[in-house]
């Protein structure tokens, strides 16, 4: 019984489930149908489950991954909030786990959100209601869009109006309104105009009003305006639509339009400044920005002028930063608080720039740019001051000049990329051209001349000769270096660190793989052999294990001892996330990183995305679907390709795989073994301008993985390529 409710739950999801028959539509149909036959006995018959072997897996990994740094940024990740949102449970169904992994939401929806106030949005038969963290339902689902809970309330959609539901489910504001949205405990921002994201059948709230495409997919289009005012509980305006507030420390402070000019307003009526300003900006750091008679100027928070309006264009002053940029006439340059000009240069615009690499934004000089006559028309060329306004580099670049982290500096000039000292002097030696110094990429640089390559420090001096054939970055500081038709590896000071004398070398490091004769071993550090070369195909896997084949079949060794961290099995592998794929002509399985088996199925393809709790497959033509524990969940029976998304109520952007979409996500990552190690060198010699990471190809992790994204494994058996 709990199959036929699984089953029927999975297909109403007609928002997301697309059938290319009209057979297919009919059994959807049918399927409906047994949700309201079976439905209720099923759920009342439901015993307690636990999360499938696949699902503990996600469980462990994501809680090793909790809290770690992001994206290479500072300080910790964004903590995960529990009960945890997973799907990985027998039958696909959704629900929420502890920390310790027990059930706190028995899996019974189609989808649930994330933990917030104590509340967690949970979607069946396409409507949304609400749970607590012990699962019990607060709000049954009827709503057809929820928001997540603020300050105590949520937004719900009633007939395509929005009003607010407290902690309890209790409607407290109206469903009146476009958008509504708790702002406080007693202030509630208001709308007419409807905003929402997300994709058709499955909106959401959003901060703007979004258009959606005519084919019914996801949202497009940009922000609309919209005039939204604060009212309390009692649904009495505390600030009318359209009001703007001059002072953030002092909100009874207001900007009115009165007789097509702006002024200041009380709140008890009187004028702070009577309507004299074409414009108005916010007040922000003690000064803000008015126009009056097309010149700028500065008020304080008395509304009196502190900078009289007299530049053609300025920029708002930064917190912390004493100068703006400011223009009058033909000349542009720094004003202080008081309006005086720290500097002035002939210039048509002048802009702060600052800094992108970690520090906070903060200033670090002036982009300035001048209009060059060029037939047939006039063109921009940019340079760079310091703080002081001295020319770092001149007016001379086809875009603001970027500084990186380090200091250094990169113009574009005609499309290519020149690198500069901080002091503006050029990072260049005069052997050759610098062909890597973008930012992110630390010394030593890439050297080019002609068919040669070489290396040089952050000061220009030379490290290694222009003598290789390729240079390809193994890690931040060792380089792999071809020579003729064979590859070896050298240090950061140029030296070798073993000679070339191999046909192909890997960028893995402390794994290396190389290659003599077609075959494949494993060197040590001093270019040694750890493994003599007795393997098909290799590549590393981690710090201690590699993918190697023999025979027609992998695994995966302990390159340390030589035994099977997984055993062989027909065909080849690749790392997923969470897992390993194992597939072979008409099979595919998916294992646990020590090679435990959680499906393993005479099918043709399969999805790979196990936090969607359904995986499709393909068999015989047909698709169907099964859990993360190989269950076949609903029969192969459909024409389409179609994946189930693990959420839904997303932004845009984030579900970058629709049902039908070609699938080529394990093509590329379970590619050929063989693959000519020649072609792939050649390709290679030109030095990549970003450094990989290990190998060249990210290794799976929680932070850059496809996420929300239908990956499906090739009908064809397809080798991995471990020659990168």
């Amino acid at each position: 019984m709990l199959l036929v409710y699984v089953l029927a739950h999975r297909l109403i999801r007609s928002a997301c489930l697309i059938m290319t028959s009209r057979a297919a539509s009919l059994r959807l149909s049918a399927a409906i149908v047994l949700v309201f036959a079976f439905g209720p006995q099923a759920h009342a018959q439901e015993d307690p489950v636990a999360l499938t072997r696949a699902g503990e897996a996600i469980l462990k990994a994501r809680l090793a991954d909790d809290g770690q740094p992001l994206d290479d940024r500072p300080g910790p990740g964004r903590p995960m909030t529990f009960p945890l949102p997973m799907c990985a449970f027998p039958g696909g169904l959704c629900g929420a786990v502890r920390r310790d992994g027990s059930v706190a939401v028995p899996p019974r929806y189609d989808w649930v959100g994330a933990f917030s106030d104590g509340r967690a949005a949970v979607r069946t038969s396409g409507l949304y209601g609400f749970v607590d963290e012990d699962g019990h339902e607060i709000v049954a689902p009827r709503y057809r869009i929820v928001g997540d809970y603020r300050f105590g309330f949520a937004q719900v959609d009633v007939d395509g109006k929005s009003g607010l539901i407290d902690r309890d489910g209790k409607v407290v504001i109206d469903p009146k309104y476009g958008f509504v949205e708790a702002d406080a405990l007693d202030r509630f921002r208001v709308s007419e105009t409807r905003q929402l994201g997300g994709t058709v059948g499955a909106e959401e709230f959003s901060e703007a009003s979004i258009g959606v495409s005519d084919d019914g997919g996801r949202v497009l289009g940009s922000p609309r305006a919209s005039k939204s005012g604060i009212i309390d509980r009692t649904r009495q305006w505390i600030e009318q639509p359209g009001i703007r507030i001059f002072d953030p420390d002092e909100r009874s402070i207001r900007i009115v339009l009165d007789r097509n000019r702006w002024g200041l307003l009380r709140s008890d009526g009187r004028w702070l400044a009577t309507p004299q300003f074409n414009q108005v900006d916010a007040l922000g750091d003690g000064l803000a920005r008015v126009r009056v008679a097309g010149r700028i100027g500065f008020i304080g928070r008395d509304g009196r002028f502190v900078i009289d309006p007299v530049f053609d264009e300025a920029w708002a002053f930064r917190p912390g930063f004493p100068h703006t940029a400011a223009r009058q006439g033909k000349s542009a340059g720094a004003i202080d608080r008081s309006g005086a000009w720290v500097f002035r240069l002939d210039a048509d615009e002048l802009r702060p720039a600052a800094a992108s690499d970690g520090t906070g934004g903060a200033p670090f000089g002036w982009h300035f740019r001048k209009d060059v006559h060029q037939v047939p028309a006039w063109e921009e060329r940019w340079g760079l001051l310091d703080l002081d306004g001295h020319v770092v580099l001149e007016a001379a670049f086809d875009q603001p000049v970027q500084r990186c982290a380090d200091g250094h500096l990169v113009a574009l000039k005609a499309r290519e990329s020149l690198y500069f000292r901080s002091d503006g002097s050029p990072l260049q030696s005069s052997d050759g051209r610098v062909v890597d110094a973008n930012c992110g990429v630390r010394p030593p640089y890439v050297l080019n001349s002609g068919d040669k390559f070489g290396l040089i420090d952050g000061d220009g001096k030379t490290i290694a000769p222009l003598a290789f054939d390729a240079l390809i970055p193994a890690t931040p500081d060792i380089w792999n270096a071809k020579i003729g038709r064979k590859w070896g590896r050298i240090a950061p000071d140029g030296h070798w660190l073993f000679e070339p004398k191999f046909d192909y070398l890997s960028r893995s490091s402390p794994v290396i793989v190389a290659a003599t004769d077609a075959k494949r071993g494993f060197l040590n550090a001093d270019g040694s052999w750890l493994i003599e070369p007795r393997f098909d195909a290799a590549r590393a896997r981690d710090s201690e294990t590699a993918f190697v084949t023999m025979d027609g079949a992998t695994g995966v060794i302990r390159v340390k001892d030589q035994s099977w961290a997984v055993a062989p099995r027909p065909g080849v592998m690749c790392d997923l996330p969470y897992g390993i794929l194992s597939q072979s002509e008409g099979r595919r399985a998916l294992l646990s990183r020590t090679g435990e088996a959680w499906i393993d199925a005479h099918v043709d393809r399969i999805g790979i995305d196990l936090e969607a709790g359904l995986l499709p497959f393909l068999k015989d033509g047909k698709w169907g679907w099964m859990d993360t524990a190989g269950t076949v969940v609903i029969q192969p029976i459909y024409d389409a390709e179609v994946g189930f998304r693990s959420s839904l109520r997303a932004s845009p952007g984030r579900n970058t795989m629709a049902a039908g979409a070609p699938s080529t996500g394990t093509a590329r990552m379970c590619r050929d073994l063989h693959a000519p190690t020649e072609a792939r060198s050649v390709k290679a010699a030109a030095p990549s301008y970003a450094r990989p990471s290990h190998d060249g190809h990210p290794p799976p992790s929680l932070d850059n993985r496809p996420s929300f994204t239908r990956l499906l494994s090739s009908a064809k058996t397809r080798q991995l390529d471990f020659s990168a």
